[in-house]
């Protein structure tokens, strides 16, 4: 992933500067250029939504095979990241690799919440309980806890 530095305040402004300029002067060997892109900071997904996600899969392709299905948990997972996140364009050097299915890796907690309220729904429509652990964080996000 690389170096990143995190500004939440603006007393942290010289100090994460100071971070970046030490570290350019260390690890940076003039090799290549650097880029500095200042961006707002978005929190990822969880751990904990995306392993509630990962056993919602196996529970779904579990539901599916046991009535002729020809599934498993990866191929689950691509389906619902397929039908409710989409696809987008991905660029590598100068190939465009056009149509790829997103990732959950690259939404927010609450993007990811949203994800899970539709997967959750689907499953019901389609004759699938879900575990849905009182603990986890994503129903702490959906009860409002």
């Amino acid at each position: 992933m690389g170096q990143f530095w995190i500004v939440k305040e603006k007393s942290h402004i010289d100090e994460r500067v100071e971070h970046f300029r030490r570290w350019l002067q260390t690890e940076f060997i003039g090799e290549h250029p650097i880029m500095w892109e200042p961006q707002r900071y978005k929190a990822k997904r969880s751990l904990s939504q995306n392993s509630l996600f990962h056993l919602w899969c196996r529970e779904m392709s579990q539901h599916f095979s046991d009535r002729g299905a020809d599934i498993n948990e990866e191929r689950m997972k691509e389906l619902l990241c397929y039908k409710f996140l989409g696809t987008e364009d991905r660029k590598i050097g100068q190939t465009v690799i056009e149509a790829q299915v997103r990732h959950t890796s690259d939404l927010s907690p609450g993007e990811m919440t949203d994800f899970m309220d539709q997967c959750i729904a689907w499953a019901l429509d389609h004759g699938v309980k879900l575990s849905n652990p009182p603990q986890s964080e994503y129903m702490r996000m959906t009860s409002g806890t």
